[in-house]
């Protein structure tokens, strides 16, 4: 589809380079059951969508509810669970707009895309490139989009 096509579209713009792509992760046991916490404050915060929004301001889903997230100094939680903090405002605003970056590829929301094709990342992080009815944007910061998963599959498709 159109993440194929996308490196055709960006190649010249970002440098888009072969690379070796990231190790498989070793598989992670289920969480351990914690002990009968105490009342939890009720939360003050807005609901959080842990997979974000696309770049027309939809919300993704997840893909893998039974997923583990591992966080340092946090038990570990499955992306369902973690969504469920998510929408019951247990979940900060400044932590609830770095979650999409960290869950993306564990919980299966949109799919990552390689804005310059598959095993090639952008040479020209700082290069802007224009799409027709967009605002100009740093090839770098597309890149992160589509390895988040913040652009639609048919969206990152027609991009290279």
């Amino acid at each position: 589809g159109q993440c194929e096509r996308l490196p055709n579209v960006i190649n010249r713009v970002c440098g888009c380079d072969p690379r070796t792509p990231d190790p498989t992760p070793n598989p992670t046991r289920p969480p351990t059951a914690n002990p009968t916490p105490n009342p939890t404050p009720a939360p003050t915060n807005p609901s959080c969508n842990i997979c974000g929004e696309d770049m027309s301001g939809n919300d993704l889903s997840i893909g893998v509810p039974d997923a583990i997230i591992e966080f340092p100094g946090q038990p570990a939680i499955t992306c369902e669970d973690l969504q469920a903090q998510g929408d019951t405002g247990f979940i900060t605003n400044g932590q609830c707009d770095r979650l999409p970056g960290l869950v993306n590829r564990v919980c299966g929301c949109n799919p990552p895309c390689s804005v310059c094709g598959d095993g090639k990342e952008v040479d020209f992080p700082n290069a802007v490139v224009e799409f027709p009815g967009q605002s100009p944007i740093r090839c770098g910061t597309l890149q992160t989009n589509g390895f988040i998963g913040s652009i639609p599959e048919g969206q990152c498709e027609r991009l290279p």
